[in-house]
């Protein structure tokens, strides 16, 4: 009875152990998995328990999980290297962001759209190792704990979110493990105590993680401070978030190359040396891609952009937030934001009923901290209607609209309607938003390094010469096409933010950003993506925004982008005058510039190579000693003899008379005499092991396969 309980507690430990690892891994390096990956990790578990727990268990468990693992790979029909480059790339993402760089964002590939495959085998390998160390005779908690608490520690420390019920999964596992005791005997006790103690253990875990949610825990820059080796002045930016602004961190003088109230120069180049500086701090109520407009230019010079002439009757920028308002889709959510650098704007998400009378942006006042209120709206502006008042203040600016932000030089307008035609680009087009938007983000290459153009018309040179640039350059392009047709645009500027519901996110200089505002007639401005996205083929089907034509019935209809698809959901994001989080690349994060993530294959490789030398190891051992021939499985039992008895030992007598019997005469060995031996090396493999070192038991176990 004894042995089946510590059989079933080892069982029970394994998975239980295993289905939390992975759990904590999937949600740490945010893995995306099908929820058949636990049914396959359990009949795995319990192909590895067979192999480890019983005496020729691993002649049946693990060539029947080599089978199982090819069905898997058959079954979910997915490139596991595919999967394993993109699981490296979230992890290598998750190290350069928390604790190489923190605040910096980097350019995930997402290349793999469901990582089940590449979890399977690294949970394989993971329950392999463990189910070894549970068996041990007297390293089991050693060697479970090796195992575990790294692992746990690293996904702690680029989580910050640790789930709850994996977190209570793994600390449950710990406290089965050390009352279980140092060692496995299959005669002990291990089994009731284990089973005994999960209930009340259970209790005790799930009331302490009511009390104290991981989720609630949140890592911050300055926890990594060590690491990153950073100067004064940049902690000075990476002070506590908990404490209020006005002493977390002094007042900036950096000052973005467009705040200057009078223009935004395309002639200026990416300021790669604030581009870690920390300049705000948001925080949101829901995670996920946020765009904070600051300022709007309309006035192109050729070689940059002055803000345009406003209408004195009042602002248009809480139009779009008055008709979200009133549609059943638009939630409202409050943002708060601590500013450490003195704009003269405030940084304001969309659809958000905030003017003070400019058109252009909200002046700031020397506000520090302050909440905004905003409709998260992620439908289409089909059902989008403003209210009465607000339609009425609406037609009076439209005009305005039509007039100011449509002009162009003569000579500009004219060489954009021709690249336009060379291009198949037509003005009756429905969709003539999106078409423009897509023939700009393909015009060029995404370029941190872009200098001044040779041309007074930045716009054209950047569309038939230089196909180089960044957001700036991008945006330009797409107001100057959009104008050429008719269609009321402007180049705003602003940051976009990755943010993490319910906990402040970094705002660094290298996520200032711009993009285009198209104007359509009866709901206001609307934003829109053209950046390529992150200086790879730009194509891409998330790159650009998704327009919604909505014609009016009084005039003309001027199509216009889907905000929810363009601005909210799309990563099309630039990074102006630095790069945006994602996907856009960092100039000190472009992938191959960052951790060498071909170094974490190491681990998994010699973890396999390992368990690989140990089961080869422990099979010839087996083999050996049991070998139907008894004249050869004596000398064998001599040759693992004198090896234990390299550890400190001598070889028993019965064993090398046996050995010399068999040597020297031709007598054979009566399976009486076989069994002595095997009994007597048994008691030397049992007398030596005990007292050895660490690594004189991990020699002795893995790489001699005698125990």
């Amino acid at each position: 009875m004894s042995r089946l309980l510590n059989r079933l507690a080892n069982l029970f430990l394994l998975c239980l152990g295993i289905f939390s690892l992975l759990a904590i891994i999937a949600g740490s390096f945010q893995c995306r998995y099908d929820r058949s990956l636990w049914v396959w990790m359990l009949v795995l578990c319990a192909l590895l328990w067979v192999a480890s727990s019983f005496r020729r268990g691993f002649w049946i468990g693990m060539p029947v999980a080599a089978a199982l693992l090819f069905l898997a790979y058959r079954f979910y029909g997915h490139n596991p290297m595919l999967q394993l480059q993109d699981l490296i790339d979230h992890i290598s993402g998750a190290f350069y962001t928390h604790i190489l760089h923190p605040g910096d964002s980097y350019p995930y590939l997402n290349a793999a759209n469901s990582h089940s495959l590449i979890l399977l085998f690294l949970g394989f390998l993971l329950a392999a190792y463990l189910s070894t160390a549970l068996t041990s005779r007297s390293m089991r908690i050693t060697l479970a704990l090796l195992e575990t608490v790294p692992i746990f520690t690293a996904c702690a420390m680029v989580n910050g979110e640790m789930p709850a019920i994996a977190s209570a999964g793994m600390l449950l596992f710990w406290f089965l493990l050390l009352v279980g005791g140092v060692g496995y005997n299959p005669e002990g006790n291990l089994g009731r105590t284990v089973l005994c103690c999960v209930l009340p253990i259970a209790l005790l875990l799930g009331g302490l993680l009511v009390r104290f949610d991981p989720a609630k825990y949140e890592y911050t820059p300055r926890d990594f401070d060590l690491f990153t080796g950073k100067t004064k002045e940049q902690q000075a930016y990476t002070a506590d978030p908990d404490q209020p602004s006005s002493t977390s961190a002094p007042r900036s003088q950096f000052k973005p190359s467009w705040d200057n109230n009078d223009s935004m120069q395309l002639e200026t180049e990416f300021d790669a040396e604030h581009a870690d500086l920390r300049l705000l701090q948001v925080r949101a109520q829901t995670s996920g891609r946020l765009y904070l407009r600051v300022q709007s230019f309309g006035d192109y010079t050729g070689t940059g952009w002055r803000p345009a002439e406003e209408l004195s009757s009042g602002s248009s920028l809480p139009f779009t937030a008055f008709a979200a308002e009133l549609s059943p889709q638009g939630v409202k959510r409050d943002l708060d934001i601590r500013s450490f650098l003195d704009l003269s704007a405030l940084c304001i998400p969309y659809y958000a009923a905030v003017s003070s009378g400019s058109d252009v942006s909200v002046t700031a006042e020397d506000q520090s901290s302050y909440r905004v209120s905003y409709i998260d709206y992620k439908g289409s502006m089909d059902t989008l209607v403003l209210p009465a008042e607000a339609a009425a203040a609406e037609v009076k600016y439209r005009s305005h609209a039509h007039s100011v932000y449509t002009r162009l030089p003569e000579a500009t307008r004219a060489a954009a309607l021709h690249l336009c035609e060379d291009a198949g680009i037509r003005g009756d087009d429905p969709n003539l938003v999106q078409t423009i938007a897509d023939y700009v983000s393909q015009s060029g290459e995404y370029d941190l390094q872009t200098g001044p153009y040779p041309s007074t018309d930045y716009a054209i040179y950047f569309l038939t010469e230089s196909h180089h640039g960044y957001c700036i350059h991008y945006a330009t392009a797409a107001a100057v096409l959009y104008r050429s047709f008719g269609i009321p645009a402007r180049v705003t500027e602003g940051f976009a933010v990755e943010t993490r519901g319910g906990f402040y996110t970094d705002v660094v200089a290298g996520d200032a950003h711009a993009w285009v505002e198209v104007y359509q007639d009866g709901l206001g401005w609307f934003p829109v993506e053209v950046t390529a996205r992150g200086g790879l083929a730009t194509s891409l089907p998330d790159a650009t925004p998704s327009p919604s034509p909505m014609p009016e019935p009084e005039q003309q209809p001027s199509p216009s982008p889907d905000p929810a698809s363009g601005m909210e959901e799309n990563g099309g994001g630039g990074g102006g005058p630095g790069p945006s989080p994602t996907p856009e690349p960092d100039p000190v994060n472009e992938p191959g510039s960052g951790f060498p993530w071909w170094l974490l294959l190491i681990l998994p490789a010699l973890v396999l190579l390992f368990f690989l030398w140990y089961g080869l190891a422990r099979a010839r051992f087996i083999s050996q000693t049991q070998h139907a021939d008894g004249r050869r499985a004596v000398i064998a039992c001599w040759r693992y003899a004198r090896q234990a008895a390299a550890f400190g030992s001598e070889i028993p007598p019965v064993i090398q008379q046996k050995a010399e019997k068999v040597t020297f005469s031709p007598h054979t060995i009566q399976p009486e005499e076989l069994e002595q031996c095997k009994t007597e090396l048994q008691n030397l493999i049992d007398t030596v092991y005990p007292t050895l070192d660490p690594i004189g038991k991990v020699r002795f176990r893995f790489f001699r396969g005698m125990k």
